[in-house]
């Protein structure tokens, strides 16, 4: 333990021996140099995905002295978007693919194999659900053997590793688009799916009978199945619960008895810890700004190094991501809210740990700023909680609000964010709140949200703005909203609900005209969607008019920035349409940035730079901060935390 954390410390000494100003803009846009590692079965090579401008490689990289020993390549506008070891010598990868002139890729339904000595055989259509550590020849799949009213019916087979020789069928799915679940052995035990009314069903395989486990549209919640236990006795699932947080359960697979092995009072796991060999949960990550794991059987053998490993760096959350099949060499992922992701090597047996990349070594955690969780009170009572990031030097500083997208089930986390340093480091607050609707605090939480878009959930968004105003050092006249998708229309509702709280809002691809979302986009479009709109939102147009950005227009007093790539297919410009329409007769003034060959959310890199050099200096022309506040070693102002 000694010798992990004195090799920790140099590497901490060394990234934090120079602290740096602001870093350009251009920095935190840049793609980077890795952006994964993992290692082979066998502990001698590492897979790295490896971005450039135009594509992005797999490399296999010797451990022993580091050299390409192959590479895959899926050519421009190519991107390797996974891989997973299947043997010691042997990759999987899938990639995806740009077309036409949408910048936007496009996954491909196909894995390409690619060996240590360079060799790649042919690419196959399938989904692969288990690498069989333990089976030296062969690997499960899924795949798509019939397709019947726009539904897939699904089939495991097992197919070699060398992908020769005759795939053997073993099991169809109990419903059709079943994802299914094997144990260590290559025993198919779960399957789930969701129907067309977006309800979930589940099932574990007896013999060969699936029997339900759970059924949505009876139990009122999702059960999910994650893993199974190494001596295959036992799966895991993660199950909702119609109140409070999500839980983990073990089941009996002989028997179906169910115990809760891990759950938290007031939030739901933010991850899972597995085994070494990635195939077995062994415990959950809860917590704030330092994550806390609680094992499901604190004698496992690999509790105690996990505990060694999240000691060793303190403020930061350090976790095997994948090791050998004998355990010996593991790769160590370090990940903080002041810095992307850091890769060790970590020899377990000797404890030494070996500083392997920076995924973006161009980003000192010195230059970056501090994130710090709060709990305040919403109007009405309910408990929220979110995060604030202050700037160096004294306040009062102007705040940037930054509601998420999605909005339900999704929520902000304490994790690195391009996006908040890249304002914290320029002299700006950022304020992140999970409103009633987001993830992270079981299905009621989320419930809560539903048919409340410009009601509730906006009102939790102005009270976590006046809670910076009176506790967090803010100043209250130089406030701006910025939000993306269902964040882009809280941002113009803001300016509509609370026209004097707002000097501006910046409005990146939102659903100004919630009765649009029935017409236009691709969730409508099938039977699951308009059920999930009919659920979240509700069928009462004319509310929903009411609760529209675009029927408030006369309202607004901010200044509003508007951004829209106009081949998004999610939400449709349609409804930039609408609220331009309406800003113009209105008479309300607007910027915008209307890239023509974007979809939802920006992917060429030159339309990147110029949208969020377009937002600093919109936000600079309203609420710039002092400069004098740019490095990044100044105190920042306090923050009382309730």
């Amino acid at each position: 333990m000694k010798r992990w954390m004195m090799a920790a410390g140099l590497a901490l000494a060394a990234w934090t021996a120079d602290a740096q100003k602001a870093p350009p803009l251009e920095d935190f846009l840049r793609k980077p140099e890795f952006e994964s590692m993992t290692i082979s079965p066998g502990g001698d090579y590492l897979a790295a995905r490896i971005p450039f401008d135009d594509r992005t490689l797999l490399a296999i990289l010797r451990v022993s002295d580091m050299k390409v020993t192959a590479k895959l390549d899926p050519g421009r506008d190519g991107f390797i978007e996974s891989e997973q070891w299947i043997s010691s010598t042997r990759v999987l990868a899938s990639a995806s693919m740009k077309f036409g002139t949408l910048a936007q890729p496009y996954q491909l339904p196909n894995l390409h194999p690619l060996d240590v000595d360079g060799r790649s055989g042919a690419a196959f259509g399938a989904y692969l659900i288990d690498p069989l550590p333990d089976d030296p020849d062969y690997v499960l799949t899924a795949y798509c053997y019939k397709v019947q009213k726009n539904e897939c019916l699904t089939r495991v087979r097992r197919m070699r590793k060398d992908g020769l020789g005759k795939r053997e069928d073993l099991v169809d799915g109990p419903v059709p688009d079943s994802s299914f679940l094997a144990d260590r052995g290559g025993t198919v035990r779960f399957a789930w799916a969701r129907d067309n009314d977006d309800r979930q069903q589940a099932f574990l395989l007896r013999g060969e009978k699936w029997d339900p486990i759970n059924d949505e549209a009876a139990s009122g919640v999702e059960v999910t199945p994650i893993g199974t236990s190494f001596d295959r006795r036992y799966g895991f699932l993660r199950s909702e619960r119609k109140q409070g947080p999500d839980v983990i359960e073990r089941i009996d697979l002989a028997t179906g008895e169910r115990t809760i092995v891990a759950s938290d009072a007031n939030a739901s796991p933010q991850a899972l810890v597995w085994s070494f060999d990635g195939h077995e949960p062994i415990g959950a990550v809860y917590g704030g700004v330092q994550p806390e794991v609680r094992f499901f059987d604190d004698k496992h053998p690999h509790a105690a190094l996990t505990r060694d490993l999240v000691a060793t760096f303190p403020g930061e959350f350090a976790r095997v991501t994948s090791a050998s099949r004998d355990g010996r060499r593991a790769v160590v992922t370090v990940t903080s809210p002041v810095e992307p992701p850091r890769f060790y090597l970590l020899d377990t047996a000797s404890g030494d740990l070996k500083l392997l990349a920076r995924s973006r070594p161009w980003l000192s955690a010195r230059s970056m700023r501090p994130v710090q969780a709060f709990e305040f009170k919403a109007r009405d009572g309910l408990s929220l909680r979110g995060w604030l990031t202050t700037p160096a030097g004294n306040g009062p500083h102007p705040l940037v609000v930054m509601p998420h997208g999605g909005p339900f089930d999704v929520s902000d986390s304490w994790a690195f964010s391009e996006d908040v340093q890249m304002l914290a480091t320029r002299g700006y607050a950022v304020l992140r709140v999970n409103f009633r609707g987001s993830g992270g605090r079981g299905r009621d939480f989320v419930e809560a949200g539903y048919r409340q878009w410009g009601r509730a959930m906006q009102d939790d968004v102005t009270d976590a703005t006046r809670w910076a105003i009176e506790h967090a050092g803010v100043d209250a006249s130089r406030i701006c909203m910025w939000g993306e998708s269902y964040g882009g229309y809280a941002a113009l509702m803001g300016a509509v609900r609370e026209p004097a709280l707002y000097r501006c809002v910046v409005g990146m691809a939102g659903p100004y005209d919630l009765p649009t979302m029935f017409r236009w986009g691709d969730t409508h479009r099938s039977k699951w969607g308009r059920a999930y709109l009919t659920r979240a939102l509700g069928e009462d147009m004319a509310r929903l008019r009411e609760d529209s950005p675009t029927a408030n227009v006369g309202k607004i007093r901010a200044n509003v920035m508007l951004v829209q790539g106009m081949r998004d297919y999610r939400v449709s410009p349609e409804h930039l349409r609408i609220l331009r329409k309406a800003l113009d007769d209105g008479g309300v003034r607007y910027e915008g940035y209307f890239p023509s060959d974007e979809t939802h959310g920006f992917f060429d890199e030159k339309s990147r730079l110029k949208y969020y050099d377009s937002v600093l200096r919109f936000l600079d022309r309203n609420i710039a901060p002092a400069r004098s506040a740019g490095s990044g070693n100044a105190a920042g102002v306090a923050v009382k935390v309730q």
